[in-house]
């Protein structure tokens, strides 16, 4: 086989290369679209309507609740940081001083 036969022989396992990745990009992205259309059209959640008092009711315990965990997070926090200065000063500066 001559140089130009190995090269047409390349540049056509190139394009085979390129149709087939086409056909699975393709593919794949009908399979993705198939998964979105499917869910779209059923309703998963069914929530019951609360009236407007008992939603306010239902905010201000979720707000209070999550503002009691930020509070408890910034102490626990804060034990920490001062811990580890305490650590700090005692081993470091304290010792040198």
């Amino acid at each position: 086989m001559d140089g130009w036969g190995a090269l047409t022989m390349l540049i056509k396992r190139q394009q085979a290369d390129k149709f087939r990745k086409a056909a699975l990009r393709a593919k794949l992205k009908s399979q993705k679209e198939s998964y979105i259309h499917s869910h779209e059209s059923k309703d998963e959640f069914n929530f019951p309507e609360l009236p407007r008092s008992e939603m306010e009711k239902l905010k201000s315990e979720i707000r209070r609740d999550f503002k009691k965990q930020r509070i408890k997070q910034n102490l626990y926090y804060t034990a920490i940081l001062i811990t580890i200065l305490t650590f700090f000063y005692f081993f470091f500066i304290h010792k040198h001083g």
